[in-house]
C-alpha cells in the first residue's frame, strides 16, 4: 500500500477569484482609493465559504511589490529583505549594511533568516532597539548552517542609525534569505548589499489600515464581511501608497502526484491609496537591447520615475537604412509601481525574417504624461 505523505504549501490567489474549485471566494480583490491627507474611511469585502465544512480564516496586513518581470512579490509588513542566490562555504563571512532614521518614539527590529540547502531557519542575534552604537557584541549562535548578528555601527545627530548584519557560514550551504522586520514603517536605505538582492516597499500604507475581524469561522456556504479602515496621515504624504490585506483559509487535503498535501489558500486584496492633486506622472526608457535575431527580440527597460502607478503602452519601430519603418512591434499595456523598473521582452512574430542589414529600433512609450518616453538601439542582422 502506498504511504500517504503530507506536505504543507500555500496557494496564493491574486487574480480572479470566481473559480469554483477554490474553497474561499473574495468579492473584491482591489481597492483604488483617493483620500486626502488626514482623511479616513471604511471599506468592506465579503469572504464566501464554498466548502461543505467550516473554514477558519485569518486576516492580516502585508507588503507587496512587483519584480522587474511584473510578478507579484510578497513581504512581511514593514520589512526589508536580502536574497543571496549563491553557495556559501564554511567560514565564509560577509557584511550587509543599511541605514534607517527611526521616529521620535523609537523603533525596534527583529530579524530572521532561511537557508535553502540544507533547509534551515533561525533568528538574527543582536539588540532589537535601534538606538546608539553598542559596545557589547551580540553572541553568535552556533546552531544551524549560518550565524547572523546585528550591530549598530553609528548614530548621526538627526538620529539616523547605520546597522550591520554580519553573516558567518558555520557549514557549507546554498541560498540565503534575510528579513529585518520593524515595529512600524521606516525608510530603509541600503548601504552595502554584499551582492545580495535587496527588496523593501518604501511607499507602504500598511500601517494606515486596520482590518476587522482578524480571525473568524465561516460556516459551509456562509459569508463573512471584512471591513478595513484607512486613516491617512495629516502631512508629508504625496503620490500613491499601497499594501495588501491577506485572507488565509484553513488547511485542506488535496491529492497531488500521489501525495496528500495540505493546501492553504491565501488571497491578496490590494489596496492603493493616492493623495488627490499630488500625482506626478514621469517615466524613462533606461535601455534598449537586441537579444535575439530569429525571432527578432528586444529587451526594453522602462522606469517609473513618478510617484503614482503607470499603465504604459508603446511600440518598437524597426527602421532600415533608407528611413523606412519595416516592422512595428506592439508593447502591450503593463502596470508599473512608482520607483520600479520593468524589463519588457518584445518579439517580432512575423513569418518572414528581415533581410541582412543595419537597422535602428525606435522605442516609444506612452505612460499617460505630457510627453512620450523614447529610446533607440542600432543593430545589424547578418
Amino acid at each position: 500500500m502506498r504511504p500517504v505523505r503530507f506536505v504543507l504549501f500555500f496557494a496564493a490567489i491574486l487574480a480572479s477569484v470566481s473559480i469554483s474549485s477554490f474553497a474561499l471566494q473574495i468579492t473584491q480583490i482591489e481597492f483604488d482609493l483617493h483620500l486626502a491627507p488626514g482623511a479616513s474611511d471604511t471599506y468592506t469585502f465579503q469572504v464566501i465559504n464554498n466548502e461543505s465544512d467550516s473554514q477558519d480564516v485569518t486576516v492580516y496586513m502585508g507588503d507587496w511589490t512587483r519584480t522587474e518581470n511584473g510578478e507579484n512579490d510578497f513581504l512581511t509588513l514593514d520589512s526589508a529583505r536580502w536574497l543571496f542566490a549563491r553557495e556559501f562555504k564554511q567560514g565564509d563571512e560577509l557584511d550587509v549594511k543599511y541605514r534607517v532614521t527611526p521616529p521620535n518614539d523609537g523603533i525596534t527590529v527583529s530579524g530572521t533568516y532561511a537557508s535553502g540547502s540544507p533547509s534551515s531557519q533561525g533568528q538574527v542575534a543582536g539588540e532589537p532597539k535601534l538606538l546608539s552604537a553598542g559596545t557589547t557584541a551580540p553572541i553568535e549562535s552556533t546552531a544551524g548552517p549560518v550565524a547572523i548578528t546585528r550591530t549598530i555601527v553609528s548614530t548621526e545627530a538627526d538620529g539616523t542609525v547605520t546597522v550591520n548584519l554580519h553573516v558567518h557560514a558555520l557549514q557549507d550551504f546554498g541560498g540565503l534569505r534575510i528579513d529585518e522586520t520593524f515595529s512600524s514603517h521606516v525608510d530603509i536605505e541600503p548601504v552595502d548589499n554584499a551582492e545580495g538582492e535587496f527588496t523593501t516597499v518604501a511607499r507602504s500604507c500598511g500601517d494606515w489600515i486596520t482590518a476587522s475581524p482578524q480571525t473568524f469561522t465561516v460556516a459551509p456556504g456562509g459569508t463573512q464581511p471584512v471591513s478595513f479602515r484607512v486613516v491617512v496621515p495629516n502631512s508629508d504624504v504625496s503620490g500613491m501608497y499601497w499594501a495588501m490585506i491577506f485572507v488565509q483559509g484553513s488547511p485542506r487535503p488535496q491529492q497531488r502526484q500521489g501525495a496528500t498535501v495540505l493546501a492553504i489558500e491565501r488571497f491578496g486584496v490590494k489596496v492603493y491609496e493616492t493623495i488627490p492633486g499630488s500625482e506626478e506622472l514621469s517615466g524613462e526608457v533606461k535601455s534598449v537591447r537586441k537579444v535575439e535575431s530569429d525571432p527578432l527580440t528586444f529587451k526594453v527597460t522602462f522606469a517609473n520615475t513618478g510617484n503614482v502607478q503607470l499603465r504604459p503602452t508603446g511600440t518598437i519601430n524597426v527602421i532600415n537604412q533608407h528611413g523606412d519603418a519595416v516592422r512595428t512591434l506592439a508593447i502591450d499595456e503593463f502596470p508599473l509601481l512608482p520607483g520600479k523598473e520593468r524589463v519588457l521582452s518584445v518579439a517580432d512574430d512575423s513569418e518572414s525574417p528581415l533581410p541582412a542589414g543595419i537597422y535602428r529600433a525606435l522605442v516609444t512609450i506612452d505612460y499617460g504624461g505630457d510627453n512620450l518616453a523614447g529610446g533607440t538601439r542600432d543593430f545589424r542582422l547578418r
